[in-house]
């Protein structure tokens, strides 16, 4: 027993002292004279833990609590071991039981608190980082972990003290400097937020999440290239960081670079195959590739889907078919955002005699349209903090007969929420060109221009349900000027634009404009996007456009413009807007024909590209509408040349869009009520 206990004494020295070599081969020792010596095979898992070997650490751990069983610090062991090793929900079974055998440990409750927060269940892991630290004031990690709790909270200011109370105790905690910078961020103090990064890469200059959310913070600010080159730093050091991967490939195909992104999003699922957020992404980015089939993006969201099992879900919601209906509308975009501008006119004109509205906001940066929305709806729910399963009981709760998607696969949507099916009717509407492939939605809000009887059916899990006019409504903008005379007559030249986001503008549509250009002298084009706020951006498109022989002056390139007045007055320097494909523009097409700007669009197979033949046939406008690209450029080309008939469209298409259905949220409103309906009854009916 002499020789066991010294060896255990030893290896406990060693391996405090970070000798994990010389610890293991102590614990071997032990094993080898008894191979059921609980604390030694405890902490050789603990050290296969360290290792990164997750899973021999749980089976050594393991082996030790038959022996052992009501040793909290094992559990608790166990519990870090799962966490690490993607179990979150056993890790949190686990710390339980340590805490029940032990209620004063501070690490276990901090351990399960760590659980609880990846379970996403935030308010249940601030109380156990409360509890670790009143039992351990100076609990540093502890501290830092309340921080996290408590900004997935949306409470910021509070997450901001308690980094910066960690970070007083422990100046050199990197990882605290990290997430008070992301507060400052969501605080909207960027530059604060910038020093914190700077100094947690003084401190670890390979530090992943310093360098992707400094990569992060440039992206949002429009510093495109030190984005790139961060998210470039983090995979050198960390050439598996699908998060790195992931942000890189957004990035990249935020500029355009389509192609390049799905590599990058289809690398970082390969890596973490349950990553979410790269799945979605994948999937959106689809849709701007133009050699991506419908029947392949199609293909892909049944695949997405298929990990949601069916969900047997019963509903108690009285099945009255003609009572008034509470539906639910879930946006991550309840602020200034294309989705909120066509929603807004919805949410004014519905009728509160048919519908009782309800509004679950999934966002962290609320702004004046935010607030403006909130007023404009029965009932307003953050759910942004709450993870799918608690926000899927509140929407049960709340006893919702319709609820309404408003993001399909777009950043930051709940579709795990609609996979768990709280409401007994679940629709998609707006915020998405396609299916969502799930299952659990049964329904697509959409119009018979956009998806046309017969093959789309083919394209969706959901059915379709098509309003009898336009599916859109769009927010007559109060900020927008009076629509002003032909521009190419004062300016000497024709002008064309596309404010569209550059995720649409790929090599194929470059080669089509120019051509378009060489067929006008003189001719000019606009370009408009987030993106043009960096020299490194506005470089690389001019670079495109003089492979094709366009001069860089006759090209402008605007970065974003954050006054909407400024905004659309630049449509009064606009003759042509031309838009984008596969994937068309719905808010710049809408908004260039309200500044009586006509559009020239090619119409495409499925949804993603028949937007603008939707948007231009309910005006009557199909003279507008290409049927293939060499018709794209023709039919550009021949408007541009014709003076009488461009200022005979620019006289006539404010008041032609005042006339038509698309601004009149009145009659859109009516119709989605009906279909509303329609969706209930047949439930109704099929429950009955």
């Amino acid at each position: 027993m002499a020789t066991v206990a010294d060896a255990l004494k030893d290896g406990l020295a060693h391996h405090n002292g970070g000798r994990l070599d010389e610890a293991e081969a102590c614990y071997r020792r032990i094993l080898a004279v008894s191979p059921d010596h609980a604390d030694a095979n405890h902490l050789l898992g603990v050290i296969a833990h360290q290792r990164g070997d997750h899973r021999a650490g749980i089976v050594l751990i393991e082996k030790a609590l038959v022996q052992r069983p009501k040793a909290a610090v094992f559990h608790r062991n166990l519990g870090t071991a799962l966490l690490a090793a993607g179990e979150a929900a056993r890790a949190a079974e686990a710390h339980r039981t340590a805490l029940a055998l032990q209620p004063d440990f501070a690490e276990a409750h901090h351990s399960l608190a760590e659980a609880l927060r990846t379970l996403e269940k935030p308010q249940e892991a601030e109380t156990h980082y409360r509890q670790a630290l009143s039992l351990k004031p100076g609990f540093v990690f502890a501290r830092n972990g309340l921080g996290l709790a408590l900004a997935a909270q949306g409470r910021y200011a509070e997450a901001e003290a308690a980094y910066r109370a960690a970070l007083a105790a422990t100046p050199s905690f990197a990882q605290a400097l990290v997430n008070l910078a992301q507060v400052l961020e969501l605080r909207n103090k960027p530059k604060e937020a910038e020093a914190e990064y700077r100094k947690a890469l003084a401190l670890d200059p390979t530090s992943l999440a310093a360098l992707v959310n400094w990569g992060n913070l440039c992206k949002e600010g429009g510093r495109t290239t030190e984005a790139m080159d961060l998210y470039r730093r983090a995979l050198r050091h960390h050439p598996d960081a699908a998060p790195a991967l992931n942000n890189l490939a957004n990035l990249l195909k935020d500029q355009g670079m389509v192609a390049e992104a799905l590599t990058l999003f289809r690398r970082a699922i390969a890596i973490e195959p349950k990553f979410g957020h790269a799945h979605s992404n994948l999937l959106l980015t689809m849709h701007y590739v133009p050699s991506s089939t419908p029947e392949e993006i199609f293909a892909a969201h049944r695949e997405w889907a298929a990990r949601f099992p069916p969900v047997d879900a019963t509903h108690s919601n009285s099945r009255d078919p003609e009572r008034r209906l509470r539906v639910g509308y879930v946006s991550p975009d309840f602020r200034r955002h294309p989705v909120a501008s066509f929603i807004e006119p919805i949410l004014v004109a519905h009728d509160r005699g048919r519908v009782e509205v309800f509004c679950y906001a999934v966002h962290l940066k609320p702004d004046p349209v935010t607030a403006r929305l909130k007023a404009l709806a029965d009932h307003w729910r953050e759910i942004g903090p709450l993870d799918a399963e608690a926000a899927a009981n509140l929407i049960r709760a709340d006893g919702i007969d319709v609820l309404v998607d408003l993001a399909g696969h777009t950043a930051n949507n709940r579709l795990a929420v609609f996979a768990r099916k709280p409401a007994p009717v679940q629709a998609t509407y707006l915020g998405y060109p396609g299916t969502t492939g799930l299952p659990a939605m049964d329904w697509r809000v959409t119009d018979a221009v956009a998806d046309p009887p017969g093959d789309a059916e083919k394209l969706h899990t959901e059915a379709l349900m098509r309003l009898p006019e336009t599916f859109q409504c769009f927010r007559k903008p109060p900020d927008a000027p009076a629509v002003e005379p032909v521009p190419m007559i004062k300016a000497g030249h024709v002008t064309f634009a596309s404010f569209n986001m550059l995720a649409k503008v790929h090599p194929a549509l470059v080669a089509r404009w120019a051509e378009i250009l060489r067929g006008i002298e003189g001719a000019r084009l606009v370009l408009k996007a987030a993106p043009f706020r960096d020299a490194g951006t506005r470089a690389h498109y001019h670079a495109m456009f003089a492979a094709h022989g366009i001069a860089a002056e006759r090209v402008e390139l605007l970065g974003y413009i954050p006054s909407a007045a400024a905004h659309f007055a630049l449509y009064n320097r606009i003759d042509v807007a031309l838009d984008t494909d596969p994937y068309n523009g719905a808010t710049t097409t809408c908004e260039a024909l309200w500044m009586g700007v006509p559009v020239v669009t090619l119409a495409g197979r499925s949804h993603v590209g028949r937007v603008g033949a939707a948007i231009l046939t309910h005006l009557g406008l199909e003279e507008l509408i290409a049927a293939s690209a060499e018709d794209y450029v023709a039919r550009a080309v021949a408007l541009a040349r014709d003076p009488v008939r461009l200022a005979a469209l620019r006289r006539d298409l404010r008041p032609r869009m005042e006339a038509s259905s698309l601004t009149d949220p009145v009659r859109v409103a009516k119709a989605l009520e009906d279909a509303y309906r329609a969706m209930w009854r047949q439930w109704c009916a099929k429950t009955a």
